[in-house]
């Protein structure tokens, strides 16, 4: 799966006008993705291409894709998130895979062979200084103003859920904020790798 440029440019301005949604915190969280601009826009949501979205424009697409799927769980359940938090909490919890505030992340892959045998569109940036991917989309969230809530912060902290060690000491004490949105994300990569319609 790929995106042509319309697709790109249209989820990126579905992106914006969510965003606006957000009463006081829409100037931060607007001047944030303006900042990070094209960078954001063509980020890829993974690199290799047997796992999801490893395309230009491919992570704002998953985000979106998420806040979709988390609405549709809080509203089957009747569970009360506020909409800013879940806006918030599912477009950026894997705002760290854009890179830091001026350095990419994710760099195309040159070794062809990667590419060709093991599905390599992207690799690792060795330049960026190491750091988890949820966290650096806390930094990025903090360098640029926007105040999020403890849930939130938890949200995109925990949206691997049980899945990552890392996490294993939040188990059941982690927010409803953050179990939906690991849900939908798990739903999500899932549907664009096929395996759900």
């Amino acid at each position: 799966m790929s995106l042509t440029p319309e697709d790109i440019e249209q989820n990126w301005k579905k992106m914006l006008s969510l965003l606006e949604k957000l009463g006081d915190r829409a100037p931060a969280a607007l001047g944030m993705v303006e900042a990070l601009g094209e960078r954001l826009a063509l980020c890829p949501a993974s690199a290799k291409k047997d796992y999801h979205n490893a395309f230009p424009g491919g992570l704002v697409d998953h985000s979106i894709r998420v806040l979709g799927n988390a609405m549709r769980l809080s509203g089957a359940f009747g569970w009360k998130i506020p909409k800013d938090s879940l806006i918030l909490a599912c477009l950026f919890h894997d705002l760290g895979k854009v890179g830091d505030h001026e350095n990419d992340y994710y760099v195309p892959q040159t070794d062809q062979w990667r590419v060709d045998k093991l599905g390599e569109e992207y690799t690792y940036n060795k330049q960026i200084k190491y750091m988890a991917v949820p966290d650096r989309g806390i930094f990025l969230c903090q360098h640029f103003g926007l105040k999020l809530t403890h849930d939130e912060l938890l949200a995109i902290k925990l949206n691997d859920g049980q899945y990552a060690t890392e996490n294993a000491s939040y188990k059941l004490k982690e927010p409803m904020l953050a179990d939906v949105v690991h849900m939908a994300d798990l739903i999500s990569t899932k549907q664009e790798k096929g395996l759900l319609p």
